[in-house]
């Protein structure tokens, strides 16, 4: 947890939300509860699940239901084409008459694997799009080495619900470009290499009202993470390293950042 001292005699808890997690991933069986137990206790405000696979949705809405301050996205991740099926779209746009949901995703464009098929990407992307706009939901989207084509397709398709751009590491014209969209830019975990530096140089450049933050539990663990894998906890790790990079005060990145995930996901304060 991150405390910022006021005058040296106070000390303000830092809350923050993570807006991407995958705690519907098995690895977390022997320890889900635990975690959502723990998160509001250590300043977790709330977190996304976003789902990849329709066998997910199901258990990740009975979540969403079931815990406090757990929100629920569905969706077919481009990566998994080989799961997805013409049914599966039929499905999604019945299940988001289904309220409350609060995101369609993780969906997007993979063009980093050469093994994914691109033009079934780029089907499976419009469909899930489309639905997103007749349902009036924000979109989670998954985009590596696809900003171009992403940016394209979503002016072509008119879509104006914006959404999160998950581990956003594109330029900052491209930056700019989403958040007029209606876009907020997630950094996780690979902000925190030394190494990243066009990364690094990104997140301090970028309008802190465009950032959110994320996990991607149990994927996209921090440098110097000591754990196997990653867990909603090191929000706290990725929040401390923003606070490093930027000239805004530790609590006003902790109150925007937050602020902008429950703005980008309709979620009242």
């Amino acid at each position: 947890m991150f405390f910022n001292k006021k005058k040296q005699t106070q000390k303000v808890e830092i809350k923050l939300f993570d807006s991407i997690t995958h705690l519907d991933n098995s690895i977390f069986d022997k320890e889900r509860d635990s975690i959502f137990d723990r998160m509001s206790k250590v300043g977790i405000e709330g977190i996304l699940i976003a789902g990849i696979t329709q066998d997910k949705w199901r258990f990740i809405r009975q979540l969403a239901a079931l815990k406090k301050n757990v929100y629920s996205a569905i969706g077919l991740h481009p990566s998994f084409l080989e799961q997805h099926s013409k049914k599966n779209i039929k499905d999604l746009e019945l299940a988001v008459a289904v309220k409350p949901l609060w995101a369609i995703g993780e969906i997007g464009l993979d063009y980093y694997e050469e093994k994914f098929d691109r033009k079934s990407q780029i089907d499976l992307l419009s469909a899930q799009i489309q639905i997103a706009k007749s349902a009036t939901l924000p979109a989670i989207l998954h985009v590596r080495k696809a900003h171009e084509d992403m940016l394209i397709y979503l002016k072509a398709l008119n879509f104006q619900e914006g959404g999160i751009v998950h581990a956003f590491n594109g330029s900052l014209q491209q930056a700019e470009r989403y958040i007029d969209m209606g876009f907020k830019l997630s950094l996780g975990g690979a902000m925190t290499y030394p190494n990243a530096v066009k990364l690094r140089k990104l997140a301090a450049e970028l309008p802190l009202d465009s950032i959110v933050l994320e996990t991607n539990s149990p994927d996209m663990k921090p440098y110097n993470a000591k754990k196997a894998y990653n867990t909603p906890f090191q929000i706290f790790d990725v929040y401390n390293e923003l606070c490093k990079l930027r000239n805004e005060s530790a609590s006003e990145i902790a109150r925007v950042t937050c602020q902008n995930s429950k703005d980008v996901l309709r979620i009242d304060s």
